[in-house]
């Protein structure tokens, strides 16, 4: 028996196939875990990672939720379900920027609002089998030459064609930040010994996004910072107090935060 990762082929997943605990699992595209479920039968969990991109710019649609479709495969199956999902099915923090699980929830964009509906989707249907997990913003270095629209990519095309990172923000806002790496021992952990629920998983503390711009640009040995607007927007950081109770993970640090950028940088620069 062994853990599947759907969405093989996802960033977080290149994480996880580096881990040398999670090499050896098996890795599917969501077409073939739909298609076939004969990989069930030594299925030890399924951790979910697939995600149909039509949801992040039209409405919830439950023949486009890769989770439910996912979970009613299942449902004759004691297998643990895993489902990534994100911070943004909470909404917009308060003030402090704190959001913890007893949050209710209340998504304003499409992303959060069908994460949101897919996660309840997911639970109606395996009830203590799926642990809901809301992550913070995930980075990795495979973002250092690709083509996402994550905060880390885009600043990077920008930093290579322009030698200049901008923002339409305030360097001041502060988010939570977690490389993939460590979320990958994470996963690891928790696929070990799932526990129904909901989750945060985040480094656990918020950065001033001018900062992991600096590091950014210390790492690529070159550039600068262009502001094009200071307002103050989305600044959050995950309460991961129930995780760690939950699975005993490892704190993370600033050192943590600064030593990935410093590295994703480096691999963005140019080759000579």
């Amino acid at each position: 028996m062994t853990p599947v990762v759907v969405g093989g082929s996802s960033m977080i997943a290149q994480a996880l196939r580096r881990h040398p605990t999670a090499v050896g699992w098996r890795y599917l595209s969501h077409i073939e875990a739909l298609r076939d479920d004969a990989w069930t039968r030594q299925a030890a969990c399924v951790i979910n990672l697939a995600f149909d991109p039509r949801l992040k710019s039209e409405s919830y649609q439950p023949d486009r939720d890769i989770d439910l479709r996912l979970a009613r495969l299942l449902s004759d199956r004691r297998i643990p379900y895993l489902m990534a999902s994100t911070r943004m099915a909470y909404g917009p923090a308060d003030t402090d920027g704190r959001l913890a699980e007893d949050r209710p929830a209340a998504p304003i964009n499409l992303y959060g609002q069908a994460k949101l509906a897919a996660e309840q989707a997911v639970v109606a249907v395996l009830g203590d089998r799926a642990t809901i997990l809301r992550l913070s913003n995930i980075f990795d270095r495979s973002e250092a030459l690709g083509e996402r629209r994550s905060f880390f990519a885009m600043a990077l095309r920008r930093l290579r064609a322009e030698n200049q990172i901008a923002f339409d923000m305030s360097p001041f806002v502060e988010r939570d930040f977690l490389p993939a790496d460590l979320l990958a021992d994470w996963l690891v952990r928790i696929a070990e010994q799932p526990v129904p629920g909901l989750f945060n998983l985040g480094a656990g503390f918020a950065v001033p996004t001018g900062r992991i711009a600096q590091w950014l640009i210390a790492g690529y040995g070159q550039g600068g910072l262009c502001i094009t607007d200071f307002r103050e927007h989305d600044g959050f950081w995950l309460n991961m107090a129930k995780s760690r109770r939950t699975w005993d993970l490892a704190p993370v640090t600033e050192d943590d935060v600064r030593s990935a950028c410093m590295s994703i940088g480096a691999i963005a620069r140019p080759v000579p």
